[in-house]
């Protein structure tokens, strides 16, 4: 009789202090990143609208949160196909009437503001492959199901490619691969999984990196051979047949070593490798040249302190320069003068680096690592595996953008256009990504209920 007494109740005599926990990272996190939009925007031209825009969205963005909060998630369950059906719909209609912004299709004009419907796919696409998951729970550790999810997700990401958005695909990836593991499948078919996404993102790397030294193809025949397959051919049809011919002689090897190994195991190794081969090529064939930049900017940052790596060093630089207590609010000389570029968006974790120094950064990531714990327990405690598949969903979604963007201020990963959650400028990402958050706190206020 509690448990439903609870249930009938207000969502605040359901708060806990998990709850609070949630709230104020979400709160603190907001609060971080609008002082240090204030601050790295104020040169800026349009530093009006940017800061318009900025609070417009934070008010809307509450409204999300509290609709995410209110709205019983379940019914994102029911009516998965109008969902995922919506999804697809918004981004072909970004494609035939969205504006083209820096090479990218990915902006459309709503209600007199700009917005992007890769942000809003990020959320609904876990809502729907969550429930996806969930209605074959007892088939996981089969290879059917695994493919099937692949294939629901794909015209999502396909689409996304088109703009073209190859930073976002790369989220979407970790966040399937979270969900595809916490919904139960098997790891050899997430280890097979990683392992056609790894070569499908790192042949690209590494074919930039090849014409970009053309001193290490030179006098080698087989690397020549594996640099043209950067680009489609006879050859890429040459190495396929290989690999499966490869395949095959390393099956009747260890037959004939008597090792018990079944020949599907060779199989799928040269389907893995094909794909990725295959896939890569793709995606290389779509990369724009200031992207290939970022790849330099991250393999050989010396090469062009001024061009590919200028964006990478300023951060670097603007990190250092903050100590432990940093510069203070509205002296960051790397940002307001102008030395680090895209401060308010993509590098905005180096502006809070150099402003509030070690402590405002580490707090930053404080917050985080709260809120993405927070998310995760929501998940453990979720009444039903749909709300546990779908905070899975949520949390890998902010741990991929959380390492990925500070990496990339780092250095230690290129320069993705890949935002920090709630920190970062952009109002599509901070409005989808509260309405996330009210979602997690909708299951998570639910999870003491029988019905």
């Amino acid at each position: 009789m509690m448990l439903m007494r609870a249930e009938s109740g207000s969502f605040r005599s359901r708060m806990d202090l998990g709850t609070w926990a949630l709230l104020f990272s979400a709160l603190g996190l907001v609060l971080i990143g609008s002082v240090a939009i204030l601050s790295a925007a104020s040169p800026l031209p349009h530093y009006g609208r940017i800061i318009h825009v900025h609070f417009t969205a934070v008010a809307v963005g509450i409204l999300a949160f509290l609709f995410g909060v209110g709205l019983n998630y379940q019914l994102f369950s029911d009516q998965h196909k109008f969902v995922y059906a919506l999804t697809i719909l918004v981004l072909i209609a970004v494609l035939i009437f969205g504006r083209t912004v820096r090479g990218h299709r990915s902006w459309m004009r709503l209600g007199g503001m700009n917005f992007q419907p890769t942000e809003l796919a990020r959320v609904t696409m876990i809502l729907v492959l969550a429930k996806f998951l969930d209605a074959r729970a007892n088939k996981m550790h089969t290879l059917t199901p695994v493919l099937q999810a692949g294939a629901l997700v794909a015209p999502i990401l396909l689409l996304i490619l088109k703009q073209p958005d190859f930073s976002s695909t790369v989220i979407f990836f970790l966040i399937i691969l979270a969900m595809l593991f916490a919904a139960g499948a098997s790891i050899h078919h997430l280890v097979s999984l990683a392992g056609y996404g790894f070569l499908t993102f790192v042949l690209p790397v590494v074919w930039t990196l090849l014409a970009f030294r053309p001193e290490l193809v030179a006098g080698y025949p087989a690397v020549q051979f594996f640099a043209s397959l950067s680009q489609p051919g006879p050859n890429m049809v040459i190495a396929i047949v290989g690999i499966f011919v490869l395949g095959g002689l390393l099956w009747r090897l260890f037959v004939m070593a008597r090792a018990p190994i079944h020949w599907l195991y060779f199989m799928t190794g040269s389907l893995i490798v094909a794909g990725g081969l295959v896939s890569g090529g793709v995606v290389n064939h779509q990369i724009k040249d200031y992207q290939r930049n970022r790849v330099v900017a991250m393999v050989a940052p010396e090469a062009d302190p001024q061009g590919a790596s200028y964006n990478v060093n300023q951060a670097l630089v603007a990190i250092g320069s903050g100590g432990l207590q940093g510069k203070g609010i509205f002296q960051g000389t790397q940002s307001r003068l102008g030395f680090l570029p895209e401060r308010h968006t993509d590098f905005i974790f180096a502006v809070v680096g150099e402003e509030m120094g070690f402590w405002g950064a580490g707090l930053a990531l404080l917050l985080y690592f709260t809120l993405i714990w927070r998310i995760v327990t929501a998940a453990r405690v979720a009444r039903d595996r749909y709300g546990f598949l779908v905070c899975t969903g949520i949390a890998a979604m902010f741990a991929g953008h959380l390492f990925i963007n500070v990496g990339m201020c780092l250095g230690i990963f290129p320069v993705a256009g890949v935002p920090l959650l709630m920190l970062s400028y952009g109002g599509s990402s901070l409005v989808t990504t509260l309405w996330a958050l009210g979602i997690v706190l909708n299951v998570h206020s639910r999870h003491y209920s029988f019905v």
